[in-house]
């Protein structure tokens, strides 16, 4: 009986990987071979360039960009009970409530302008960070 459950455990186990790792893999796949002149054009000019040594010695350049996030959601703020002629009524309450984070993209540029490695957060799946914040081109933000 362990046998036939190891099989479906493995599958989860990889199903949960590539759902949590999902934004960031897109971003990573689409930004990989493109010019550097693109993530220029849409995230504007880079707040940090700094250079550094690629694994085989070539010289590369690493593009920082911070960005802040913002968004809304719609939260429970509470219940009510109210006595009624035969009964009680029950009330939930719920609120719009507005959140923010900051959110650290990177290119790593080789010498040609072609992007080599994209990051979002040093590459950690951080929930929320980077919500509505455009990292892929032609992203479109949720709710347009």
């Amino acid at each position: 009986m362990k046998k036939y459950t190891k099989l479906p455990m493995l599958m989860l186990m990889v199903c949960i990987g590539w759902v949590a790792s999902g934004c960031s893999s897109i971003a990573q796949s689409r930004w990989e071979g493109r010019d550097a002149q693109e993530a220029i054009n849409l995230f504007g000019r880079p707040d940090r360039m700094k250079k550094q040594t690629g694994s085989s010695g070539e010289v590369l350049v690493v593009m920082t960009w911070y960005k802040t996030s913002n968004w809304t959601t719609t939260e429970a703020a509470g219940t009510s009970m109210a006595h009624t002629g035969n009964g009680m009524v029950y009330t939930e309450h719920y609120e719009r409530v507005g959140h923010s984070s900051d959110c650290k993209l990177e290119a790593t540029v080789n010498k040609a302008k072609k992007i080599v490695l994209f990051r979002i957060e040093d590459g950690r799946i951080l929930h929320g960070k980077c919500t509505n914040v455009p990292y892929v081109p032609g992203y479109i933000p949720p709710g347009f």
